[in-house]
């Protein structure tokens, strides 16, 4: 009876803490994003479209369209100068727009009109076919570049140098090419796409294809 007693202290004095304790999910993903934070990236969850929609869920029984988006984890790289010569753009992996490169297209009606668009896709083109099969989605703003990863269980730190690597260097190639068309257009100018745009929100408040 004493040792009844003394379990049933023990779980109401403990039990709490117990309930507190990170899972493995919990701890692993720490681990990845303490990585990312110590290679210079910042890791926040946005709202994407999720990858695996299927016509039923768009809609509705009564017609209604419904919310198919969901928190996903974008691991965003600051760019080393701010891009004023290009557009910002978001690029999905199974997206239902146009397509932007092959295996990669925008959100319906979200493609931005924008004359050096095709350039700045082209600028990353070699990093972004090289991408992993869980970044499901490469967004550009004119202050960074961010990859929305999946961070499936087999995810190890390694792989985050990877894509902290990867995110570098199209981040280099983005901004060296808009250093350059600024070059070329002489003094003075300054496209500054989506001016207004949060460094962190959504690519599509400029204008669009629909």
């Amino acid at each position: 009876m004493v040792w009844i007693i003394i379990a049933v202290i023990f779980v109401v004095a403990f039990g709490p803490l117990l309930w507190l304790r990170p899972s493995p999910r919990e701890r692993r993903l720490g681990r990845l994003r303490q990585r990312a934070y110590e290679l210079g990236l910042r890791v926040e969850l946005r709202r994407l479209p999720r990858p695996d929609v299927t016509p039923e869920e768009r809609v509705s029984a009564g017609g209604r369209a419904r919310d198919i988006t969901a928190d996903y984890a974008a691991y965003i790289s600051p760019l080393t100068a701010r891009l004023r010569m290009l557009p910002a753009w978001r690029l999905l992996r199974q997206g239902d727009g146009m397509q932007a490169v092959p295996g990669w297209s925008f959100e319906a009606g979200r493609r931005p009109r924008h004359d050096r668009l095709e350039a700045a896709l082209d600028a990353v083109a070699e990093e972004l076919a090289a991408l992993p099969e869980d970044v499901i989605a490469l967004e550009c703003q004119p202050f960074s570049l961010a990859g929305y990863w999946l961070e499936g269980p087999q995810t190890t730190t390694q792989r985050v140098d990877d894509l902290a690597a990867r995110l570098g260097r199209a981040g280099d190639a983005l901004t060296a090419l808009d250093a350059r068309l600024k070059a070329e257009s002489g003094p003075g100018a300054d496209g500054v796409p989506d001016a207004d745009a949060d460094p962190n929100g959504d690519p599509g408040t400029g204008p669009s294809e629909h």
